[in-house]
């Protein structure tokens, strides 16, 4: 028997999110390791096979050289080679084309887990961690889709090796023994001098953080940036500059040191063929057979031990980018515990029907980066009826949008509780009590795409009516391919389709912040004397923030906000 869709639809996100609490605790890294551990049968098969593969051709090309008949097959050596290598292609061929395919889908899969996680963290936490963080953080999942690939690489070329000194273990032991202590000495010093460079490179990713912070405040706030010369040269002479000399100081340090590791790799050959030719013949009294296996061993060697000392480099990027994607999944897997997503406990069908909404001593902290309270908005008391317009003023700072994040049920209160149809709004149906609100902030954003399915289309009346009132509809142009409009507008202009959209969400609240400070004013007046009257003819609630006390004749009571206090709520009506 299926589920019905309506059913499915509303559990979806339950699921969704019960699962990621669940399984929360562990770090997105569990995808990566869940993916080498359905791929490890393949693993060890393709070991096998290039166990076999390397000794045999290292022993038929060995024995060829040195005139020496293979102890099996040796009349028809030219035959074992061609199956050989044709082999190897098809094995190669079909390995490659997996791990592209499991490469894509595990950067995808990374790329929506961490992003189906910051949807459903809350918007304060949001805020703490900034856009440039996250930015970064899916940087660093990039850096980390070719890992896979990298992976099998590395694995496929230490096989050759393991091979290839299995190979000299049988030709001469102690030669063999040589040999390999020489290379661990080489991993070590290695290993070591990457410890340096990945420090560099972990401080230098610390300073292209910044670096992004410094980019958006200069980009965001470029008219302010024009405005003066004091600001201007501060943020690229001080900040800036100073910034990018620091990063390609440890850049250039790191760089070198990296070339030297590249460096100490390749002539480490030249020392390893020297102490075959010279030392060991020397030191163990070896034959020219055997001298001559040990080198065509090394040759064959020396493409999976440049390859092996070429990922090492990579190795200290991806543990960056672990530790990174590593800390970024603490954070939200801590915000989900505290996060408003939809509950099984509640229906949607409990907010369909909009009547009272009482603010009951609500109240709230901003906490700055030391942990201090930096802004207190204090308990508030309130109650607001269907279709009631209030208005609400006060200075910058006052508490205004504070109240407004509160209200709209982006921010959760210190204490206190809104109550919507003697329904306390809690963490379990907070996403629920958003859908009841139609917001349009003052830094207001129109998305590039129509997120909302609304019918853009120009058979739409209701629209055309709606971007002629608005006087867009010569100014704008609409996709009907795609279902959208074409966004070439003055910030006044947005505003405008942006409260055109919020119409068409048909909601029961409305809330505007400033929404008539950018327009001129004839549309204001237009706002205040046709828009709000008109949305309260149909039912609906609007909470506006505004300054223009010309027009507050038009709301029903008037709420006043001075340093974090509510200070007055005025009936005029």
């Amino acid at each position: 028997m299926s589920i019905p869709y309506y059913i499915y639809g509303n559990l979806k996100p339950i699921i969704t999110i019960k699962l990621i609490r669940t399984l929360g605790k562990a770090t997105l890294l569990n995808l990566l390791r869940l993916k080498l551990k359905i791929a490890l049968p393949l693993l060890v098969f393709l070991a096998v096979i290039n166990g076999l593969w390397s000794g045999s051709l290292l022993m038929l090309v060995s024995h060829k050289i040195s005139g020496t008949p293979l102890p099996f097959f040796n009349d028809y050596d030219w035959l074992i080679y061609l199956i050989f290598v044709f082999f190897s292609f098809l094995l190669t061929y079909y390995f490659n084309g997996y791990m592209i395919k499991a490469t894509l889908i595990f950067g995808k899969e990374m790329t929506l887990q961490i992003i189906d996680k910051l949807r459903l963290s809350n918007y304060e936490s949001y805020l703490k961690m900034g856009e440039a963080r996250v930015r970064t953080v899916l940087e660093d999942v990039h850096t980390l889709e070719s890992l896979p690939g990298v992976f099998i690489t590395f694995f496929n070329s230490l096989i050759m090796v393991v091979a290839g000194m299995g190979y000299m273990f049988w030709l001469y032991p102690k030669g063999a023994l040589t040999i390999c202590a020489l290379i661990i000495v080489l991993a070590f010093i290695y290993i070591y001098r990457n410890g340096i460079i990945e420090k560099d490179m972990d401080a230098k990713r610390n300073l292209d953080d910044v670096f992004m912070r410094f980019c958006n405040d200069f980009l965001h706030g470029f008219n302010k940036v024009k405005m003066s010369t004091k600001r201007s040269d501060s943020i690229f002479l001080e900040h800036i500059t100073e910034n990018r000399d620091k990063a390609i100081n440890l850049n250039i340090k790191a760089g070198l040191s990296a070339f030297g590791n590249e460096l100490l790799g390749d002539y480490f050959f030249y020392f390893l063929i020297g102490t075959v030719l010279f030392v060991l013949p020397f030191v163990f009294n070896i034959d020219e057979t055997v001298i001559s296996g040990f080198m065509i061993t090394l040759l064959f060697l020396m493409g999976p031990i440049a390859i092996l000392i070429n990922l090492m480099k990579n190795v200290i990027g991806y543990k960056i980018a672990f530790a990174r994607i590593n800390e970024f999944n603490d954070t939200l897997t801590n915000n989900l515990n505290d996060s408003d997503t939809i509950s099984l406990s509640t229906s949607k069908r409990e907010f369909l029907v909009f009547t009272t909404l009482s603010i009951d001593k609500i109240s709230y902290q901003h906490i700055d980066e030391k942990g201090d309270v930096s802004f207190e908005l204090k308990p508030i008391n309130l109650e607001i009826s269907k279709g009631e317009i209030i208005f609400i003023s006060g200075s910058n700072g006052s508490g205004k949008s504070t109240f407004i994040n509160l209200l709209s049920g982006l921010y959760i209160p210190k204490s206190g509780k809104i109550v919507v149809n003697d329904l306390i709004v809690t963490n379990d149906n907070r996403a629920q009590y958003r859908d009841m609100i139609s917001c349009i902030f003052s830094d207001n954003y129109l998305f590039t795409e129509n997120y909302d399915c609304f019918n853009l289309l120009p058979s739409n009346k209701h629209l055309a009516e709606l971007l002629k009132k608005m006087k867009l509809d010569k100014v704008i142009r609409q996709d009907e391919e795609k279902n959208r409009i074409f966004q070439n507008l003055s910030s006044g202009q947005q505003k405008r389709l942006a409260l055109i959209y919020s119409v068409l969400e048909d909601k029961d609240i409305f809330i505007f912040d400033e929404w008539a400070a950018e327009q001129d004013p004839e549309f204001r007046k237009y706002f205040y004397e046709n828009i709000i009257p008109d949305l309260k003819s149909k039912g609906k609630t609007v909470i506006a923030i505004t300054h223009d006390d010309a027009y507050y004749k038009y709301c029903d009571r008037l709420i006043k906000f001075n340093y974090g206090e509510m200070l007055v709520k005025e009936q005029l009506v």
